[in-house]
């Protein structure tokens, strides 16, 4: 469709060698665009997978032989325990993690280091509150250490705070770049499309004579650039999903998943709306100057 729309030119535009380049620029900037809005998607999922997990999570934990003795928590004095969390205004829910669930916690940081029986585990209880009521952890703290000393409650908010500012920063950024990238394939549009315009500018001339309106001569440069859009999409595209694939298989992760069909559909989707970009740019950009009796100077 593309090649039979260029006999219908009234411009040669295969004479500007510098136009074989303007594909590989736009669809190198769709690219950018495409990685920037990715990670924009890839960063909020992390953060939202991270709210979910953490937001309202608190752990206390007990540290073993902590009153000095051979023996950790007696089942009576974690019975209290509970019985006190439990008591607490804002706490949900309660409950002692085992064993086997410290160990898949802190499995990473061993690299298959083998552990001893004998290894003293901590005490730790994973405790749920209540979104949006605040917990005395302070009183919360001192009533647990009169059961068993060495007490120690992590609300894990307090961490999470900084990550989750650094988080949205990161998210600004890349909503930001990519607005500067659209204004960067916005400003090389107009820039190119008046420098074309120079170049034909006796064919400009001879087409308002014989009564040509602007609206049709931008339409030439509308439909020159929409093949030029096309061959840059496919550029960016190319790149998108080798880029979504590569990842993938760095990553194990399924081919299928919804995460990386939702990440291929912006491969796509940037690409298009590129394209419509470029074509309303170049369009508004040659009615514009020539509407301006001054565009050849």
């Amino acid at each position: 469709m593309i090649s039979s729309l260029k006999y219908e030119y009234d411009f040669n535009f295969n004479n500007d060698k510098s136009s074989r380049f303007i594909p590989f620029i736009i669809g190198f900037l769709m690219y950018s665009v495409t990685i920037a809005i990715m990670s924009c998607f890839f960063t909020h999922n992390l953060t939202l997978d991270w709210s979910k997990a953490l937001c309202g999570r608190v752990t206390v934990e007990f540290q073993s032989n902590a009153d000095g003795a051979d023996e950790s928590l007696t089942e009576k004095q974690k019975e209290e325990i509970i019985r006190i969390i439990q008591s607490t205004p804002g706490i949900k829910s309660v409950r002692q993690l085992k064993e086997e669930d410290i160990l898949k916690i802190i499995e990473p940081w061993l690299s298959g280091t083998a552990i001893p029986d004998d290894f003293p585990f901590p005490t730790i209880f994973d405790v749920e509150t209540n979104r949006g009521t605040r917990v005395d952890f302070l009183m919360l703290s001192d009533k647990l250490s009169k059961v068993s000393h060495g007490v120690r409650i992590h609300d894990h908010a307090n961490w999470y705070a900084p990550i989750l500012k650094i988080s949205n920063g990161l998210f600004s950024f890349a909503i930001l770049l990519s607005i500067l990238i659209f204004l960067t394939v916005c400003a090389t549009i107009i820039f190119i499309t008046k420098q074309t315009l120079i170049v034909h500018q006796n064919i400009v001339k001879i087409l308002q004579l014989i009564g040509a309106s602007n609206s049709y001569i931008a339409f030439q440069f509308k439909r020159y650039y929409f093949a030029i859009g096309v061959r840059s999409s496919f550029i960016s595209i190319l790149l998108g999903m080798l880029t979504v694939l590569g990842m993938n298989f760095i990553l194990s992760a399924e081919l299928l998943h919804v995460d990386t069909l939702k990440y291929l559909l912006i491969t796509i989707l940037i690409p298009i709306i590129t394209t419509v970009l470029v074509m309303v740019t170049s369009k508004n950009t040659v009615l514009f100057f020539l509407n301006n009796d001054e565009w050849i100077n």
